[in-house]
């Protein structure tokens, strides 16, 4: 392809600047890139990273303001452009970079035209637009080769400045702005009182005080974003699961795109970066105990299933906390986290696995079960034992009881289906109880239930 004419388009706001030279080496071997234009908000303090690829490889920033708060429009800029280009004539080679599934029209419409489309991105990249180029090169396989990223280049020649002056660099995306890059004494000769960050490097900084006993203290606000994150995370598996039951095959699989579907449809407010994942992929490999993952080549492409063992760990879960109480609890039946920590981790139990960052979360998730009391940094909970508790789950027996009569078959099997309508028309939660879905409450009392699963169909009996 080394007589190939290229275009390259860039969409900065969906790939990152550490993928800069890789683009562009991927691409100098396939032929001549004779226009290179990257798009996005140059406002944004966040697409400044871009700044010393667009200097060393002679990339064409594209200005685009965001017309409405939140929602960009570099999509369509960029579409555009790529569209003149077309019909230009000057170009038979496209390299779309970017993730974003809203390209996948872009993409089709150019190999319509004629044009080979090369499609660029990371792990992350929408399926739709991955099958709709010619050809996908994966960003993440050579991650190894990266550029340094800075927030202003280095000068490329020194100049002589008189003594006392300093010298001085454009900022290529300030307007007519100069940024001072003073000179350093050496690090031994800095004194703590004379330190002092330069204005081109500043970062949020978290202070975190750590006692002579080495534990650390969590400031309330790191604390308060950790249990944001927590119901996220949360939510994402309650998500996944809930895309399992209505898309799964057969043999449990789902596509991982009907995932980022439903994510958008669901319009929780939130994206998958936001929990700290690149991609679905990544956080489904995450929760090796809860999901499993395969890749398959029919254009399905990455496929997961929840383990059927999630619920029967967590009954486990729940026993050990159980036991901490019984074991460690004061004498109005409180224990601290800390004696509960240490015997979770003797058996091997990680609330991770759960979809919950830390203990507390976890505990504060069944109300009907624990009981939180919060002393200063100190933590502690106690297993509920007043009637609320016995009533609620003497309900759900009634219900599971009463299905059973009302809707057997010759074999006096009823389906489990017709139990979660009766019970939610209840207002009652199997996840109040520790349970994530009805089979797994069911099969928690073998004594008292049968089940019976033929394909997806669900059916139990009272014994």
């Amino acid at each position: 392809m080394v007589d190939k004419k290229i275009a390259l388009f860039i969409d900065a706001d969906n790939v990152s600047a550490r993928f800069g030279k890789q683009i562009i080496d991927a691409l100098s071997s396939r032929g001549e890139i004779f226009i290179r234009r990257i798009y996005g908000n140059w406002e944004k303090n966040i697409l400044h990273g871009w700044n010393e690829c667009i200097l060393n490889f002679s990339l064409r920033p594209m200005q685009q303001t965001d017309f409405v708060a939140g929602k960009n429009a570099t999509d369509m800029s960029l579409t555009i452009d790529a569209m003149d280009v077309l019909y230009g004539g000057r170009a038979n080679v496209f390299a779309l970079v970017s993730n974003d599934s809203d390209f996948t029209p872009l993409a089709i419409r150019l190999r319509e035209g004629g044009m080979t489309v090369l499609g660029l991105g990371n792990a992350q990249a929408a399926n739709s637009f991955r099958a709709a180029c010619n050809e996908f090169i994966d960003l993440d396989a050579h991650v190894d080769e990266k550029i340094p990223v800075t927030e202003v280049s280095k000068p490329a020649r020194k100049k002589s400045v008189a003594k006392g002056n300093s010298p001085v660099q454009l900022n290529l995306f300030g307007e007519d702005k100069i940024v001072e890059l003073k000179p350093q004494p050496s690090p031994e000769k800095i004194s703590p009182s004379k330190i002092v960050t330069p204005v081109t490097q500043v970062q949020p900084v978290v202070k975190v005080s750590t006692p002579v006993n080495g534990s650390k203290v969590v400031s309330i606000s790191e604390r308060q974003q950790q249990s944001e994150r927590d119901k996220k995370i949360r939510q994402v598996h309650e998500l996944l699961s809930e895309v399992a039951k209505t898309h799964g095959d057969a043999e449990g699989f789902t596509p991982l795109c009907w995932a980022g579907q439903t994510l958008r449809k669901k319009n929780l407010g939130f994206g998958i970066r936001d929990v700290g994942y690149s991609s679905f992929q990544a956080f489904v490999k995450a929760f090796p105990d809860r999901y499993e993952m395969i890749h398959r080549t029919n254009g399905e492409n990455y496929c997961f299933r929840c383990r059927t063992n999630t619920d029967g760990e967590i009954e486990r879960l729940h026993e050990a906390l159980r036991e901490a109480v019984k074991l460690h609890g004061d004498e109005t039946g409180f224990v601290n986290l800390c004696w509960t920590g240490a015997l979770l981790k003797e058996k091997n139990l990680d609330v991770k696995n759960f979809g919950f960052g830390a203990l507390q979360p976890l505990l504060e998730s069944f109300p009907k079960l624990y009981e939180v009391r919060k002393a200063g940094n100190s933590v502690s909970y106690r297993c509920k034992t007043n009637s609320d508790g016995g009533e609620k789950i003497g309900q759900l027996h009634d219900v599971l009881r009463e299905v059973a009569k009302a809707h057997a078959d010759a074999d006096g099997f009823s389906l489990l289906n017709h139990a979660g309508t009766a019970i939610k028309s209840k207002s009652l939660s199997i996840k109040d109880f520790g349970h994530g879905t009805l089979q797994n409450f069911v099969a928690a009392f073998p004594n008292l239930y049968e089940l019976r699963k033929v394909g997806k169909i669900v059916r139990y009996r009272c014994r």
